[in-house]
Formats: structure tokens, sequence, C-alpha cells
């Protein structure tokens, strides 16, 4: 597939391109910036936004998303940006009356497909769940999974008092979680939701990891930028890595969600208007540094 081409009608040759290639593909040829090899473009778009004329040309993406940067709202400055990362909190009370809408969620998703992937390869795919019905069966299930994890774990730790067998490492390192995931299934049963907060949306993001050489970063960026967008919709969220580890035990949840079962999901959030305000912004430990 031809992911690159080069006008040379419009090209001038004037050479801002060549060096900031990071596949070093372009070169300076008789009459206008040729490609060496197509076939290793990663499409990142750098060649484009430097040149003057709009040559650079790409397969199968929107020539309306190459925009011009002059004109643009300003950047926020840096005080104005680290405000926004120390106000964003994590939100486990929601607005029971207000939904979130489609909106809302589809400009929450695009904040993420612009995050940087690794290689530029774009793997990640999403989930946005904004029926209520639909999100009561996702935590309905989770939990039920949960439970059943946090059983196993017990049978396990059985297993190795009594006849001492080993426990096998994950139920090792999460048999810490196991009491509260059988909480969570008690506390629903009395309509006490500690998993999504009763939070009336929520979004996870899959990818395959056979096409994504850091699929946890890539995931991890993207979300990152979602919530932040959310923050400027005047939402809240909060991260749930418990569905994380339940997805990753169940095919039927992948299925029921329309995630392939040879998708990983490194991360997922519950989302909505937050029903509390917060007077202050909060204190963290010390950055742990080398300098050199």
């Amino acid at each position: 597939m031809t992911r690159i081409s080069i006008d040379a009608e419009r090209c001038t040759l004037c050479g801002l391109c060549i060096p900031d290639c990071v596949r070093g593909i372009l070169a300076a040829g008789e009459r206008t910036v040729e490609i060496t090899d197509p076939s290793l473009c990663i499409q990142c778009g750098h060649c484009r936004a430097l040149c003057p004329v709009d040559a650079p040309k790409y397969e199968g993406l929107d020539e309306m998303e190459f925009q011009e940067i002059s004109g643009a709202p300003a950047l926020p400055d840096a005080d104005e940006l680290l405000f926004l990362f120390r106000s964003r909190r994590s939100i486990r009370q929601y607005k029971k009356s207000l939904s979130v809408s489609r909106d809302a969620a589809e400009r929450i998703i695009e904040a993420g497909r612009f995050a940087p992937t690794g290689g530029n390869r774009q793997a990640v795919s999403y989930v946005a769940v904004l029926q209520a019905e639909k999100l009561a069966s996702v935590r309905q299930l989770t939990i039920d999974i949960l439970a059943g994890y946090a059983d196993r774990i017990d049978e396990a730790l059985r297993l190795h008092r009594e006849e001492g067998k080993a426990i096998p490492r994950e139920f090792r390192i999460r048999r810490v979680y196991g009491k509260r995931w059988k909480e969570l299934k008690a506390l629903l049963l009395k309509g006490d939701d500690r998993l999504f907060y009763n939070a009336p949306a929520f979004m996870a993001l899959h990818l395959n990891p056979a096409e994504s050489s850091s699929a946890a970063v890539d995931a991890g960026l993207a979300a990152m930028q979602m919530v932040l967008m959310a923050e400027t919709l005047g939402l809240g969220t909060c991260f749930c890595g418990f569905f994380c580890f339940a997805v990753a035990e169940s095919l039927q949840l992948k299925e029921a969600l329309g995630i392939p079962a040879r998708h990983v999901v490194p991360v997922s959030f519950v989302l909505g208007h937050p029903d509390v305000n917060y007077h202050k912004l909060v204190a963290r430990s010390r950055p742990r540094i080398n300098w050199f």
C-alpha cells in the first residue's frame, strides 16, 4: 500500500521535511522530494506539518485534519496547565439526574485519538457505555467475575495451608483484593455500587498487543488525555482497575462489550457530572529525582 506520496506540482524542494522524517525515507531529487521506501512511512504527519505548500499526501487520512496552527486558540500557560492537572480528582459521587451526552463522549474519544502511540501504530480501540441498562449489566457481570476470582484465591490459600501446595503467582499478587471483591458483591446487593459509583457512563480502551509494541503505555497516554478533556467539559472521572482485572479473566465480558478475545484492556474509567465540590488542591509526595 502506498502510505505517502509527494505532489510534484506543489513541491518546491525546500528540503524542510527531509531531516525531520523519523524513518529517513525522504531525499532531495532533481525536481521534487522523493520517497525512498513508501512502505516504511508511519504516517506521523511531520512532513506535512512542516511543508508550506502541502505537498505530502497520505493514503487514508482526512485532509481536513491538517489544519493551520496560525489563528488557533492560544495554549494555556504553564501555571494554567499545571492547575488543570492538579485540580482533576477521582470522582466517586455523581449526579444521578444527569447523563453523559453522545457529543461529550465523542469529544472525549477524540482527545484519546490524538494521543501519541508507539511507532504511530494507533492500535487503540474504544468502548463507550452510555445506556443505564447496559452499564448495569456490565457492572453486575464484572462484580460476579471478581467475586469468583476471590473464591479461587481462597481455595488456593486453603490448599497451601492444608496440603502445602504452592500459591499461583497471580493469586499471590492479587490476594489483597479478594476480600474487597467479595465486599463489592455484598454491597451491590444492598444497592451500594462501589465499583462504578453509580456513574452514568463508562469507557474502556482496548488493543491487540500484536499491533502495539507498548500496549499499556499507548492506552494510558490516550486515557489521560481523555479524562483531562472530560474535565474541560465539566465531567468527572474515576479509573477502574478492577474492571481491567475482570475482563482479562472473562471472554463473556469481552463479548458483552464487543472486545475481540485477543485484545487486552489496560485502562477503563467511569464518568459523569460530579456531585461533590472540592475546595482545595491536594498535596503529593515529593518527586524522587536523579539529577545529572
